[in-house]
């Protein structure tokens, strides 16, 4: 029986410049197939299915057996595939620290990996997690659960919670010749992102150079005002429905913000 093709799940993780690089691999999906089939996050798709099954599992909201059904259902779509397939999902990994309760560092993930490697079989999935410089990434992620996930604690509060998070223990329970981390400081050109990860999969460095560029920066952190705003907000516990349109507010107009960006720095400096 021949061997099946290469299976490449990114992991993600959240807020490693997970959104710009789908982006771009949407954008090139095309020009990319010949040499690798791509899936991203879409509706409906079987990916967003395992991804959010993975979701819940990992925040022990879920069942194993909605992660068995879904990656049964991944594997059926990955075994019409002939070439090298490429997987991107951020929460592939399960949900980033200040969901929840979650205040370490994806704790089910080797569990995760192990019901991916007996429900995917007989591919064998290759893991790559794009990584950060910790406290940079803890402030990054801190301001997305503020945003995104109801999160009411300060900075200083979330540090403290989560103050075991080191990258080094992220893939314990992985096989290690399956495991790739790839320093998302090493990725030079914001408009080609994922660089590193399309290396991985077999690409050239020229092959890169000619995919379509995209524009840099997306999905950005609130200014402090923004967030102070938010912060304060999901303390108060509104209805869900409220928040989501409070928050687009503040999203939408964060340089009416500024003002108490300088208000917090002067603040602190005083203190």
């Amino acid at each position: 029986m021949p061997h099946p093709p290469r299976l490449i799940l990114h992991m993600g993780v959240h807020k490693t410049g997970t959104t710009s690089l789908q982006h771009f691999l949407r954008r090139n999906r095309a020009v990319l197939s010949d040499e690798v089939h791509v899936l991203t996050p879409e509706k409906g798709s079987a990916l967003n299915a395992l991804a959010n099954a993975v979701w819940h599992y990992a925040q022990d909201a879920g069942s194993t057996e909605a992660v068995i059904g879904a990656a049964r259902q991944m594997r059926n779509e990955i075994a019409r595939i002939n070439t090298t397939c490429l997987l991107s999902h951020e929460n592939l990994a399960g949900a980033m620290m200040g969901t929840g309760e979650l205040a370490t560092l994806y704790p089910r993930l080797p569990e995760i990996a192990a019901l991916l490697d007996t429900h995917l079989a007989p591919s064998r999935p290759e893991y790559v997690f794009y990584t950060r410089e910790m406290s940079s990434w803890k402030r990054s992620v801190h301001n997305q659960v503020v945003k995104s996930n109801s999160y009411a604690k300060s900075f200083a509060a979330f540090q403290g919670d989560t103050v075991s998070a080191d990258w080094n223990t992220l893939a314990l329970g992985i096989d290690p010749a399956r495991a790739t981390f790839l320093p998302l400081e090493n990725e030079t050109d914001p408009t080609r992102p994922g660089r590193q990860l399309l290396g991985l999969a077999g690409l050239s460095a020229a092959q890169i150079d000619d995919l379509d560029p995209i524009e840099a920066n997306r999905n950005q952190s609130l200014n402090q005002g923004a967030l102070e705003v938010m912060r304060l907000l999901n303390a108060l516990a509104p209805p869900n429905h409220i928040r989501r349109r409070i928050s687009e507010l503040v999203v939408q107009n964060q340089p009416l913000f500024n003002p108490l960006t300088d208000a917090l720095a002067a603040h602190r400096k005083e203190h």
